[in-house]
């Protein structure tokens, strides 16, 4: 099997692991910070979009490697805002299933290897999540000390990423991706 052919099995399997995009039950009532911070953790297309924003930007290398995962962060933000606002956003959860598929498989494109491409399928998604997050957010909740869980907590979900997308083409024979 060649290299990019295993690059699309794993890609395709991790769209395939991530089931429709729900409501995640188990947030702690009133804590704030730690709501925010185990919401992202709660729910599996949470957790496989922000991984996977992680590994497209080490899949693009130089700056997007950062620049990918803030585009994901800030816009997150915006998207937490609006809902808390009270702002309507359509298609949330459709959207938030779509970027599990969407990110897995710009990770696998060769022409999605550009740092804009990525900072603007990264914002895009980035708004939804943070919809989600912000509209999830229990009453009870400081909205400061939420967001600030959910950033972290994401945060680290991206570095996860970027630290296996770099692991992923050293293996493969592409480290030259971190470099570019």
């Amino acid at each position: 099997m060649s290299k990019s052919s295993r690059i699309a099995v794993v890609a395709a399997a991790v769209a395939l692991a991530a089931g429709p995009a729900l409501a995640h039950p188990g947030h702690l009532a009133g804590a704030g910070f730690l709501d925010g911070a185990s919401h992202p953790l709660g729910g599996i297309d949470h957790l496989i979009a922000m991984v996977t924003v992680g590994v497209y930007g080490a899949t693009i290398g130089g700056r997007a490697v950062l620049a990918v995962p803030g585009a994901f962060l800030s816009a997150m933000l915006a998207g937490g805002m609006l809902a808390l606002l009270g702002v309507s956003l359509p298609l949330v959860e459709p959207m938030i299933y779509a970027s599990t598929v969407v990110l897995a498989l710009l990770c696998v494109m060769p022409m999605s290897r550009h740092a804009g491409v990525g900072v603007v399928f990264a914002a895009a998604f980035g708004v939804f999540h943070g919809y989600a997050h912000g509209a999830e957010m229990p009453a009870d909740a400081a909205a400061l000390g939420y967001a600030a869980g959910f950033l972290l907590s994401t945060a680290a979900l991206h570095a996860a990423g970027v630290v296996l997308g770099l692991a992923i083409h050293r293996l493969i024979g592409r480290p030259e991706a971190a470099l570019e």
